[in-house]
């Protein structure tokens, strides 16, 4: 079925950071989509109240920003040497930074919130106990890239306690949120019962999404993947393909482009990352198919491409895609897919970070009043693959790495990094 596609006609465009000068390149034929990119910067819009990149309801006078928004936007410097902070985790998914400067980690296949905390300057990861056998957190089906996936604190999480989940089950994949106890006697803490807030998002073995973040607005961002259906990217009633905009309960959010309806954007085949500048520019990170990944800038109501386009070409449903056709929101930054795998993201004072699965690095693009720099590698291959990457509790980078799943794990595996910032 046609859903309003925009119109086609063949043009290729290379894997590079869009900046105006490369956009004015595009038209030349024959270059390679994977060939570097000449140094380049690219001026981003600054965000207005009118702005579709702003949040839609400005905070009200005396509102904070959610803790790990803060955390972010506090770091600057270029990151160091990365040193572990705690080993032997099982396919860790997502971080989330505790107030007490502890943290919470999801292990995707075990459905276990693990709490990272410190005693007398040693680190150590304990099992939060949960409703589900085990102690996990029930109703979770691990299968594929399923499971317990992306955790976010509730930006009144020291009134109400939430924490909140992306899991798959047998039926589907949701959004559910539990209450965090910490145990005064020490202990890593307990979670009670999942209340779902959103379900019916179309389940699959691959293609979840899966990242939650509270954006400056204070409402829930919920990226989800296509579910192996990659039409359904560009069908604006289905869940699957989309970023979605809640309110704390699982309400579509007051504000989105079509009232009563949850989507904020579509045409995305599996994002992973977002995350929020000082100005209120939200970026996300998405995995291509076979050419090409993407940084995102995230506008309401735009349509990312997918399966018309992947990245800066015409994807495997749009072979004569015009992907300069305005009805496409063209990516910041794409990387050839060898490169990338992107999945965690963290906007600082000075840069956006991306962890990459199968380019087993750290990407630094930097980021300058608005300005946006030449992509730089980061831990180029010395860790395996990445995961996550959060603003640690003590001012540093935490990066989660992901190579009990699908990669070549190292004794120890998998990790929580840390990297200091000078």
């Amino acid at each position: 079925m046609d859903h309003g596609r925009p119109s086609r006609r063949r043009t290729a465009l290379p894997a590079v950071l869009l900046s105006a000068a490369a956009v004015a390149l595009a038209g030349c034929s024959g270059q390679d989509a994977a060939a570097p990119a000449p140094a380049s910067t690219r001026q981003l819009p600054a965000p207005s109240s009118s702005s579709p990149s702003s949040p839609e309801a400005p905070l009200s006078p005396g509102a904070q920003l959610p803790a790990a928004l803060a955390a972010g936007h506090a770091l600057r410097g270029t990151p160091g040497t990365a040193q572990d902070v705690v080993t032997g985790l099982d396919v860790p998914w997502s971080i989330a930074v505790l107030p007490d400067g502890s943290a919470l980690i999801s292990e995707r296949d075990t459905a276990r919130v693990l709490r990272v905390s410190q005693t007398g300057g040693t680190w150590r990861a304990e099992q939060v106990t949960a409703t589900g056998p085990a102690g996990a957190v029930p109703d979770v089906e691990p299968r594929g890239e399923g499971g317990l996936l992306g955790l976010a604190l509730s930006p009144s999480f020291a009134q109400d306690s939430w924490l909140y989940a992306y899991t798959t089950t047998a039926t589907d994949d949701r959004v559910v949120r539990m209450r965090y106890s910490a145990d005064d006697a020490g202990g890593a803490g307990t979670l009670s019962a999942p209340e779902p807030i959103i379900t019916g998002i179309t389940s699959a073995t691959v293609h979840h999404g899966g990242r939650l973040a509270f954006g400056p607005d204070r409402m829930l961002y919920v990226t989800t993947g296509d579910a192996s259906a990659p039409s359904t990217a560009q069908d604006p009633q289905a869940l699957t393909g989309k970023v979605l905009r809640l309110t704390p309960d699982g309400q579509p959010a007051p504000g989105n482009p079509v009232a009563g309806s949850p989507v904020w954007t579509w045409g995305h085949r599996n994002p992973q990352g977002i995350g929020w500048d000082s100005a209120g520019r939200m970026f996300a990170a998405e995995f291509g198919q076979n050419t090409q990944d993407e940084l995102n800038l995230l506008q309401p109501q735009r349509n990312y491409g997918w399966p018309l386009v992947e990245g800066a070409v015409p994807g495997p449903d749009g072979s004569d895609a015009d992907v300069t056709d305005p009805a496409f929101t063209a990516p910041l930054v794409t990387w050839p897919t060898s490169d990338a795998s992107p999945s965690g993201l963290l906007v600082t004072a000075d840069a956006v970070y991306v962890a990459a699965l199968r380019g087993q690095r750290l990407w630094r693009i930097p980021l300058d009043d608005g300005v946006l720099g030449q992509p730089e590698a980061l831990l180029d291959s010395e860790h395996g693959r990445l995961r996550d990457v959060v603003a640690g509790p003590d001012g540093s980078l935490w990066v989660l790495t992901d190579n009990t799943s699908r990669g070549r794990p190292t004794a120890g595996d998998d990790r929580l990094l840390r990297l200091p910032l000078t």
